[in-house]
């Protein structure tokens, strides 16, 4: 998101396949989104440059899902970054959306101690869209393997 307000547009993300690989992308922004001129850092050119339009961005995670619900550690955020998203297209977010917990609930005590670890060894910066997926890969990995 491009910030942490209520009024913050998506501006990358990321998801996995079910082989483990990741996508992810930066999101060209809409004119209004643009209005509301909360970039933080970030290089509106770059945006238009190297992301992707909502459309093709919403096409390729709905083929890539599968009807398979989406996992999200943070579900009120990508809610809101879906439902942005789809708006834009004048469309409704239909989209299957879980707490990723949901998969980890048989070691819901340990999720946060290897989150930590995970992210600490394999030096990963949450705030990035395709890091996060990654991290959470890994967490869910490792626990599984116990």
């Amino acid at each position: 998101m491009s910030s942490s307000d209520w009024n913050a547009f998506p501006v990358a993300i990321a998801w996995s396949l079910t082989d483990g690989r990741i996508k992810s992308t930066l999101i060209q922004p809409e004119q209004e989104w643009l209005e509301q001129e909360q970039l933080l850092s970030l290089d509106p050119d770059q945006l238009f440059m190297e992301g992707h339009s909502a459309k093709s961005v919403l096409h390729e995670l709905v083929q890539d899902l599968e009807s398979e619900p989406l996992y999200s550690a943070d579900i009120d955020q990508v809610g809101q970054a879906l439902d942005q998203l789809y708006q834009s297209l004048e469309g409704h977010n239909d989209l299957p959306l879980l707490p990723l917990r949901q998969l980890l609930e048989d070691v819901e005590d340990e999720i946060e101690p290897c989150r930590e670890e995970c992210q600490s060894l394999l030096q990963l910066d949450p705030s990035r869209a395709d890091e996060q997926v990654r991290l959470w890969l890994e967490v869910y990995v490792r626990l599984m393997q116990n």
